[in-house]
């Protein structure tokens, strides 16, 4: 990987945010500076991207590329990007935008915590950093109710999976859970089909969660078992009360994987299906045939409001949901792309979580589940 421009942090002065308010880093080039929209967006704050909207408009494949190419190279300042994807990932995809459109990307990558206090401390000081933003699906919303998101159109989320498409931002890659069990210790015959079998067929410490999934298990208490399977809601968080007492719980998607691929643990109930893994040939674990619906979340992008640089924004958006679903394939990832190489099938049942819901209902799903972890059997370590 090339030596990349990462933004360096630099301490400025919050004014009017409160006497003695937290600095933030801004970053270099125009990053940093006083935006011309405060918090809250001003009127007409997305007409720079809807007048790069109405240029490509009905332009498809190399001609809207070029389009944008020209109108980025015409945009003064540096492009920032923000994210949160690692560095080992993001870092070789900003390299490939730049070899593709001769443009320079300035990269500032951290945790999704740290991420989301330096964009919300950046509005509420009135600075601009971020040209486009990469964090989870569970902070988009966040974001959104902030304001500080831009309406995303794009016919390069047409090939994306549906539940990864929103109003001002876009899926990139997917975590879906589904239940992973070892091929030596579980027979065809034996192979969950359902979730209830899942849930069910597995006890005496023949099952493990994970102890933090309390999305996972919102999605498919709510969205499956009482709205398809007509459960009531305490009868559904009953069965994973059930299935966690006679199972153990772990911190950590990579550790329940590899607990099962060494025989400690049958099946995990709400592994990811990009877990490396599961796709090393001579390891004893499989997810397939899926048990369906497969739960989904996706990590996303989106541009945000402060913008500077819309044209190059749009661009790198349409380039990490052309070229950078491939490359996120190479990295071991589930990209939001149907049509990438190792994408999930539109023929495949996914529910993907409510996220807009999960945020205003979080405390409740996660004490739920914190009982349901409660009522486990143990702890794998």
């Amino acid at each position: 990987m090339k030596p990349l421009r990462l933004a360096l942090p630099v301490v400025v002065v919050l004014m009017g945010v409160t006497a003695c308010g937290p600095s933030v880093t801004g970053t270099d080039g125009d990053a940093g500076q006083p935006s011309d929209t405060a918090a809250g967006a001003s009127p007409g704050a997305d007409a720079p991207l809807d007048e790069v909207y109405a240029a490509v408009d009905g332009l498809t494949g190399e001609e809207r590329r070029q389009r944008l190419i020209e109108l980025a190279q015409e945009e003064d300042g540096e492009f920032n990007l923000y994210g949160t994807l690692n560095i080992e990932q993001l870092g070789p995809i900003a390299d490939a935008f730049e070899d593709a459109t001769d443009l320079p990307v300035s990269l500032y990558r951290s945790s999704s915590n740290q991420m989301m206090q330096r964009l919300l401390q950046e509005a509420q000081a009135d600075f601009t950093g971020a040209d486009v933003v990469n964090v989870s699906g569970a902070e988009m919303p966040i974001l959104d109710r902030e304001g500080l998101l831009l309406p995303l159109r794009t016919p390069a989320t047409d090939v994306l999976v549906d539940s990864a498409v929103f109003d001002t931002w876009a899926g990139i890659q997917l975590n879906v859970f589904t239940p992973v069990w070892n091929t030596d210790l579980v027979g065809e015959d034996e192979a969950p089909r359902t979730w209830e079998d899942v849930l069910t067929n597995f006890r005496d410490g023949r099952l493990v969660m994970d102890l933090a999934d309390y999305d996972w298990f919102a999605a498919l208490v709510s969205e499956y078992f009482v709205q398809r399977q007509g459960m009531s809601e305490d009868e559904a968080v009953e069965l994973f009360r059930e299935a966690a007492a006679g199972g153990v719980v772990v911190d950590g998607h990579t550790l329940m994987t590899e607990l099962v691929a060494a025989g400690e643990h049958e099946i995990a109930a709400d592994a990811f299906a990009h877990a490396p893994l599961l796709h090393e040939p001579e390891t004893p674990v499989a997810w397939q045939p899926a048990v369906e619906p497969l739960i989904m979340r996706p990590n996303g992008i989106a541009v945000h409001r402060d913008t500077t640089n819309p044209a190059t924004s749009l661009l790198f958006i349409e380039f990490m949901l052309d070229e950078g679903q491939e490359m996120l394939v190479e990295f071991g990832r589930t990209p939001a792309s149907t049509e990438a190489s190792g994408g999930i099938s539109r023929d495949l049942d996914i529910i993907g979580i409510d996220l807009e819901t999960l945020l205003d209902e979080r405390e409740k799903w996660e004490t739920l589940y914190e009982e349901v972890v409660q009522a486990s059997g143990g702890r794998a370590d």
